[in-house]
């Protein structure tokens, strides 16, 4: 507690200055990056596919899982814009692979590769043949194993805007680094006027103001209906799921996130059980007489035994409460709420992942551990999931971002607490 004090107070004396930093470099970066214009390296004709507009951060190769979701793409008859702010080594190796390679200035991070994407979609009039789009980044690993189905349910999908997940951190949105979008959204006057207008900076809370955020409202105020803008794996999919599906709700109860660092709520048995006593238990009338018995009755309650799955937390209260009457409808109902309030908390793809990968989401988000989201142990367990050489992949592409509030220093290191970074 005393190091959160110091380490808070130590944000607060150097977040002026840290301040003044980030929007120094960003627009020393926009002034240097000024007259730049993007470059086509090739561009292959567009005969009215449905497009997956790549939005790239990579330099002299491209990554091993990037390159297969390329591949699966393009199985699955995507016409893939690929949009990097970085520079490959020899871009003319991928012609054929990807159908319109184009690089830009390193300026203005995911949206200001999504703005350069949209922008040539717009200018080619491709939105006016193209049934749907998937915008999507590589901020985000990607999983052969899932790959080929996630694809085919968000590209054939009939909902307008559907995201892969929701974030409910700030406000309701869409996670911007993978939605998928109908004609007749891409065709809205104001979809195209935000992209005209979007104005690219690096500053990290900017980016996210007047680009994740504004962009779920732009997107919401598009579609036909409220049902038409949702996400593949929602909250309402994963509470359907675990009341369906015990050994779902078991994988839940042991992979829940141990990170301590982030304070988004993490689902507990204890939370669960102490509901249920509260709702349900009254003292016996004897040890009404006694408070040195309720005080040993209590402490027994709380003696600490092993639980893992719901029929295990069931056992538990049927020997502290000394009854089999324990009612397995009101029970569930609390398992359910705690965890889904869990589910719900910040961004779903962070605060979820290990679930998520179980219930089919094949995309894992690479600053997971550099945000203090996932715990070492987080991030072995989710390699575990994944193929052997896949799981190696991504545990060395998240160590090589280790939790910025431990590693960084002086001016970034407060940048980073306040969010800057």
């Amino acid at each position: 507690m005393l190091k959160r004090i110091v380490s808070y107070f130590h944000t607060l004396t150097l977040y002026p200055a840290a301040r003044a930093m980030v929007t120094f470099q960003s627009e020393r970066q926009r002034f240097k990056t000024m007259g730049q214009q993007p470059k086509v390296h090739f561009e292959a004709s567009y005969e009215g596919q449905r497009i997956m507009l790549l939005a790239l951060y990579e330099k002299g190769q491209l990554r091993p899982d990037v390159i297969r979701l390329i591949e699966t793409a393009r199985a699955e008859g995507l016409y893939v814009l690929a949009v990097n702010t970085l520079k490959l080594s020899n871009p003319s190796m991928f012609e054929g692979m990807i159908d319109c390679y184009i690089e830009r200035p390193n300026f203005g991070r995911d949206f200001g590769s999504y703005k350069t994407g949209f922008l040539h979609v717009f200018k080619n009039n491709w939105h006016e043949t193209c049934q749907r789009l998937l915008m999507i980044n590589d901020s985000i690993f990607f999983s052969s194993e899932r790959m080929p189905k996630f694809l085919n349910d968000m590209m054939n999908s009939d909902i307008e805007v559907l995201g892969s997940t929701e974030n409910y951190d700030m406000e309701y949105h869409l996670g911007s680094f993978c939605i998928a979008i109908a004609q007749s959204v891409l065709k809205q006057p104001s979809f195209q006027k935000y992209w005209h207008s979007y104005r690219l900076t690096d500053v990290r809370p900017r980016v996210i103001k007047r680009g994740e955020l504004k962009l779920s409202k732009v997107l919401k105020s598009c579609v036909s209906k409220h049902s038409a803008f949702n996400a593949l794996y929602s909250a309402s999919r994963f509470s359907s799921a675990i009341a369906a599906d015990d050994n779902l709700l078991s994988f839940a109860i042991t992979s829940v996130r141990t990170s301590t660092i982030f304070a988004w709520k993490r689902a507990s048995l204890k939370n669960v059980a102490d509901e249920y006593r509260d709702r349900f238990a009254v003292p016996k009338l004897e040890m009404e007489k006694s408070p040195k018995s309720i005080e040993i009755a209590v402490k027994e309650y709380f003696d600490e035994v092993h639980v893992q799955t719901y029929s295990e937390l069931k056992e538990f209260l049927k020997s502290r409460l000394s009854t089999n009457n324990i009612s397995d409808e009101h029970l569930r109902r609390i398992m359910h709420a705690e965890f889904l309030e869990s589910f719900m908390s910040g961004s779903q793809i962070h605060q979820n992942a290990s679930i998520l990968i179980r219930l089919g989401l094949p995309i894992i988000k690479l600053d997971g551990l550099y945000r203090g989201i996932f715990s070492y142990e987080d991030m072995a367990r989710i390699c575990e999931m994944l193929k052997d050489d896949e799981g190696h992949e991504l545990g060395a592409l998240l160590i090589s971002r280790p939790y910025g509030g431990r590693y960084l220093t002086g001016w970034k290191r407060a940048a980073f607490e306040a969010g800057l970074l």
